[in-house]
Formats: C-alpha cells, structure tokens, sequence
C-alpha cells in the first residue's frame, strides 16, 4: 500500500511538471505577436517622421545657402554704385489668367557702366548717349528660366534641384527712393520614384546704394 501511494504522488508530481513546462499558450502569442506589431508600427512611424524632418531641414538649408550666395552678390555691387548712377527701374508684370498669379518677366534697375563717358545735360542728369551706355542688375526671365542679372554677370544657380522662381524681383524707383528691396524666391524640388514634392521659400533684403549729391 505504501509502495502504491509513492507511485501516485510520483505520478501527480510527473503531470504538474509537464503541466508547468508546456510554454505559451495560442492566447499568450498571439497577444505577444499583437504587440510586438504595434511596436513595429510605433518605431515605424517615429523613424519615418524622423527621416522627413531631417530631409526638410536639408532642403531649407540648401535654399538658405543659395539665396545668401545671390544676395551677397547683389549687395557686393549695389553697396559700391553711386545712387546717381542709379537712372531708371524697368519691370514687365505677367499676370497668370487663371490663379491671378503675378510673376515677372523683367525686374531690374539699369545702372552707368562708366561715369567718364557720360556727360551730363543742362539740368545735370546724365545723357544716355554714344559710348554712355547702361548695365542691368536684378532678375530676367527667358523661357521659363528666371536669372540673376547682375551688371556684366548673369548668374545661374548650380544647383538642379533648385530653381530661381519668376516672383523675385527687385523693388525700388531711383527717384523715389536710395533704398532698394531685394525680393527672393526659390524652389526646391525633390524627386523620389514617381513622387515630387517641392519646397519654396522666400527672401528679403534692403539695399542702399552709395548716396551723395549731384
């Protein structure tokens, strides 16, 4: 009888081991599949707007980069002009019929190239004449590309993914005014598999030129 009751205690011991032994159950993995997914999408989607925070950061950077390469240019030459040689402002405004859009075709004041080969009239402007001739600096647009005119220097941005839009112009009437508005836009354009997207920022400075009287 002894021997019978060790074997039972024996046995019942066997089956609770194999009881404590046997894993998870289908309930158990599953739920550990299910959050394992939700943590997969959670990490997903913090890395991805991670990626896309970064990739705008670059693109805003590379449009300030540029724009301070452009407007140190036309600070360079306007901060060195005489505001008297300063004669005219021309512009052609281009109005979209559709999204009343303004853009320009030309924005651009018109500067003398060289002073000693101009001569002024009886009220002392200067004459525009003979070998007085005028220089341009401001935008121009041809054939849906807008440069940068800055006297003898037409400047082209060498970037590609980076675009001058037909909006920049440059504000100021030389007999208005002796301080003239640089108005800067451009567009970045990021091209990934069939999908484009862009990004457009603008810029503005205040210019004056050398100021003194005739």
């Amino acid at each position: 009888m002894e021997k019978q009751k060790d074997l039972r205690k024996d046995m019942l011991h066997l089956n609770k081991t194999k009881l404590d032994e046997k894993g998870l159950t289908l309930v158990e993995l599953l739920a550990v599949v299910i959050l394992t997914g939700i943590v997969s999408i959670l990490v997903f989607s913090i890395t991805t707007k991670a990626l896309e925070n970064t990739r705008i950061i670059s693109q805003e950077t590379m449009l300030r980069d540029e724009a301070d390469i452009i407007v140190s240019k036309f600070i360079k030459e306007m901060y060195s002009t005489k505001q008297e040689h300063i004669i005219r402002y021309k512009e052609e405004v281009i109005i979209d019929p559709i999204s009343n859009k303004k853009s320009y075709k030309y924005s651009y004041l018109e500067v003398i190239e060289n002073e000693s080969k101009c001569q002024r009239d009886e009220n002392g402007d200067y004459k525009i004449e003979g070998e007085c001739k005028l220089k341009d600096i401001g935008f121009k647009t041809v054939n849906g590309v807008t440069k940068i005119q800055i006297f003898n220097e037409q400047y082209t941005v060498s970037n590609s993914s980076i675009k001058v839009l037909a909006e920049s112009k440059i504000n100021g009437t030389p007999n208005e005014t002796s301080v003239y508005e640089i108005v800067l836009k451009l567009k970045f354009t990021h091209v990934r598999g069939n999908k484009e997207t862009e990004r457009i920022m603008s810029f503005k400075n205040e210019i004056q030129p050398i100021v003194n009287s005739k």
